[in-house]
């Protein structure tokens, strides 16, 4: 068996206590089907503003400061094509 072939059968948080030092989970509850985390914690692992979530917000708006730039430049060239003076 490979390791992607592994089913996780218990829960895989790992926790805040305090104290706490090893990256080991700190529950043993039986994980939800085909997930790694049992129906206490799933919840907080994948919450909204986890820094996956953040990430994902972060490149959507990126990316539409990107398109407006391109906008913007591409107006600014058509203004100097035209003959503006921009200066």
């Amino acid at each position: 068996m490979t390791h992607t072939d592994a089913q996780v059968t218990t829960c895989q948080y790992i926790g805040t206590e305090l104290g706490y030092t090893r990256l080991q989970p700190t529950c043993s509850s039986p994980s939800l089907a085909g997930r790694s985390y049992c129906a206490e914690h799933i919840h907080l692992v994948y919450q909204k503003g986890t820094a996956r979530a953040r990430r994902k917000k972060d490149e959507r708006r990126a990316s539409a400061i990107w398109d407006l730039e391109s906008a913007f430049n591409e107006a600014v060239e058509e203004l100097i094509n035209e003959g503006f003076d921009l200066t």
